[in-house]
């Protein structure tokens, strides 16, 4: 009884640290997007942050995230408040928002030894074009950058670089009629 006990948990303890998702090595990124749009994010744009005053983390975050959009977007302004209406980001192409989940910080210097966050990203109506969730935990290696500032650089990279399509999916009772309709379509302009 014991050794199929033992021999259970081993291999659940096995599986748990062989998944990269859940236990990333210090200083990697763990970042996870959904998007609604086609990526990369158009350059030379406007965005607005939207940051919670009342939480310092929050406004760390939010300082780290316009910094890093200042290599992207030509403008790039905080606003404070965790909602802001319509009529506060007229002309501006994308609105940042976001909720820090978890900010670890034992030293009380501002630059945290764990960061993980939800981030939001709509259009200018309010759209939501992506969701992320993004996680670090500060590296080892002590001439290692600020993992909250090299957490936010490189989602912000991804998103204004990387390519991603967006596939819509067909339900599968739809897919043979609209094939069947092309194929007709086709004979007729022939």
């Amino acid at each position: 009884m014991r050794t199929k006990f033992f021999a259970a948990f081993a291999f659940f303890a096995l599986g748990l640290f062989a998944s990269p998702a859940v236990f990333a090595a210090p200083g990697t990124p763990v970042i996870s997007t959904k998007t609604n749009i086609s990526l990369p994010l158009k350059k030379n744009s406007k965005s607005a942050v939207c940051v919670n005053r009342n939480f310092n983390d929050t406004q760390k975050f939010g300082n780290a995230l316009c910094a890093a959009l200042d290599d992207y977007s030509f403008d790039c302004m905080i606003k404070l408040a965790e909602f802001v209406p319509k009529s506060a980001v007229v002309g501006y192409d994308y609105v940042w928002s976001f909720q820090v989940i978890q900010w670890t910080d034992k030293n009380l210097d501002d630059v945290p030894e764990k960061v993980k966050a939800l981030v939001l990203l709509y259009d200018r109506d309010f759209n939501l074009l992506l969701k992320s969730s993004l996680k670090i935990s500060k590296s080892k290696d002590p001439s290692a950058p600020n993992c909250l500032d090299f957490l936010v650089g490189e989602y912000v990279k991804g998103l204004f670089n990387d390519i991603v399509e967006v596939v819509q999916d067909v339900p599968a009772k739809e897919k043979p009629a609209k094939q069947k309709k092309a194929k007709k379509n086709e004979k007729q302009a022939e």
